[in-house]
């Protein structure tokens, strides 16, 4: 990943790294799966724990650039099958495919709206802000945002391994968090 960040920097492209802080306008943008509607602000506002009181003082955003990625959808069942439930609570996940596309999928594969919160970013703008797209090839990326800044992050997640990610971000980010 050295490598990647590397040749991003040569290439004039400002990338987001831990303790960077987190954009926030671009979730306006996003799709709820349910309604299809954009998230305005009132909808960020809810969603993002430091914009109001939570008991969860984290966020954790797992997005695929890729249209009907197969590794995102294996991701999000590997998620609901080995990750925690506080975890889940705690996620979302992004991805290119429309609010329609998605809800088939998750229909298809019996998931419950209620289990999982899925958006859409159709034009990949809340990506190109988290500088989730990649130069090279999109891959899925995972976010831990807290405090408006990004805590932690992990590039190219393996949709086999995408649970323990999640969980040794979080852990991580809470041991950090106690210093």
């Amino acid at each position: 990943q050295e490598e990647a960040e590397i040749s991003a920097q040569r290439s004039g492209i400002d990338r987001i790294f831990e303790g960077d802080p987190a954009p926030v306008d671009c979730f306006q943008d996003l799709h709820t799966v349910q309604t299809q509607n954009k998230l305005g602000k009132k909808g960020t506002e809810r969603l993002l724990p430091w914009m109001h009181f939570s008991e969860k003082d984290y966020l954790i955003c797992l997005c695929d650039p890729r249209d009907q990625s197969p590794e995102l959808r294996q991701s999000v069942k590997n998620i609901l099958a080995e990750l925690p439930r506080d975890l889940q609570e705690a996620l979302i996940v992004i991805n290119a495919d429309s609010p329609a596309e998605n809800r088939r999928w998750m229909k298809r594969n019996e998931i419950s709206e209620n289990r999982i919160r899925v958006f859409s970013d159709e034009s990949k703008e809340w990506m190109r802000s988290f500088t989730a797209l990649g130069e090279k090839r999109w891959s899925m990326t995972m976010f831990v945002l807290a405090n408006g800044r990004c805590q932690k992050m992990a590039r190219e997640v393996d949709e086999y391994a995408v649970a323990r990610v999640i969980q040794n971000a979080v852990e991580s980010y809470k041991s950090e968090k106690r210093l």
